[in-house]
């Protein structure tokens, strides 16, 4: 694709490389094949499950969505909070205002770390790294992608409703989009065997 984010291959600096793809694409398996591989790798999912937990942040959250996304035990529900926002995209775009922010600041200080342990590449996982247009913090993007019908039957198996899978898909690109704007596509519609040799072989390309 036509890129201004050029990457000149003989400065010695960390290649930084997004990672995203559709729902049910298969994201977080070959973030853990590269980790497998030794490449150092964050999921930004499990920084905003983490950012829950903050006592602060938590109290934003209660205060803008009300105590409705409140477990038994006063934390709050993932999967209450995702309930709300998925069905509201105003209170959606609020959420991200809170926690994106803080997010990316999260990242950042990992690649910077990354990049003092003189590490070669780094991956970052970003489901929406298109849609919010954090693509411009990285050289380099790979998405993951699998036909519509596969994506939709895993997600089936995983215990989503069909309801919930059409909502996500609807907030997300299209994975045909989101191929088109990748620097590179990994298929993932065979098995987890099929996964890892297309993984190793990106990664042979690559180096």
């Amino acid at each position: 694709m036509s890129n201004p984010r050029v990457l000149r291959m003989g400065m010695k600096r960390t290649l930084k490389i997004g990672l995203t793809g559709g729902i049910g694409s298969g994201k977080s398996l070959v973030l853990k094949m590269l980790a497998r591989r030794g490449v150092p790798v964050l999921q930004t999912d499990i920084l905003g499950h983490e950012l829950l937990k903050k006592e602060i942040f938590a109290h934003k959250l209660i205060l803008k969505f009300g105590k409705s996304i409140l477990d038994k035990r006063g934390l709050v529900d993932r999967s209450r909070l995702a309930r709300l926002v998925f069905s509201d995209p105003a209170k959606r775009s609020q959420l991200n205002k809170l926690s994106h922010p803080l997010i990316r600041q999260e990242v950042a200080q990992w690649i910077k770390s990354q990049e003092k342990k003189g590490q070669p590449i780094v991956v970052v996982e970003v489901p929406l790294l298109f849609e919010r247009g954090y693509f411009r913090s990285f050289d380099r993007v790979l998405s993951v992608s699998a036909p519509l019908s596969v994506r939709r039957k895993r997600l089936l198996k995983r215990g989503w409703n069909y309801k919930e899978i059409l909502r996500r898909e609807k907030s997300q690109w299209p994975q045909k989009r989101k191929n088109e704007a990748a620097d590179w596509v990994i298929i993932n519609q065979g098995t987890p065997k099929d996964l890892k040799c297309s993984v190793n072989q990106w990664l042979m390309k690559l180096q």
